[in-house]
């Protein structure tokens, strides 16, 4: 049962980066032709160096802006975490509860709005903390981190 929801969320997360990168700033779709053409298959060869065929599930505007509220409250809780880990990092403590917690926010952001990859984002992040960290350790933070975005989706 759990993978299905997890499934689930990866799907409406994937659905909502889709959904913020074709939308952009108009805030929705101005017609129904232009909600098909937002399903269609899309070839991404102005973001990435090659060009591929992505299909992603169809969202609402009403069920992407409740991920996007998601977002925005999973934002909010990672903000207040950061104090905490600029102290843990200023003085070499060791907390990977800590340091996942404070990273699921720009994670998720980086791999479903922006389509990082996880070798990626973990090179971006070990420039940016100075602390090593793994694409596997990437992983295990969007995992969490879709955890907390299916709990603010459920409730």
């Amino acid at each position: 049962m759990s993978d299905v929801i997890d499934r689930d969320v990866k799907v409406k997360l994937a659905a909502w980066g889709a959904w913020t990168r074709n939308i952009g700033n108009t805030g929705s779709c101005s017609s129904p032709a232009q909600a098909l053409i937002n399903c269609a298959p899309v070839c991404d060869s102005d973001y990435k160096r090659y060009a591929r065929y992505e299909a992603f599930e169809h969202i609402s505007d009403d069920e992407a802006l409740e991920v996007e509220r998601a977002m925005a409250k999973l934002k909010r809780y990672s903000a207040r975490l950061d104090v905490a880990l600029g102290h843990m990092l200023e003085h070499e403590l060791d907390d990977d509860n800590l340091l996942i917690c404070v990273l699921m926010y720009p994670v998720l952001k980086r791999h479903f709005r922006y389509d990082e990859s996880f070798s990626h984002i973990a090179r971006e992040l070990t420039k940016a903390l100075g602390k090593k960290i793994t694409d596997v350790k990437v992983k295990a933070i969007m995992e969490r981190g879709a955890g907390f975005i299916e709990g603010v989706l459920i409730s």
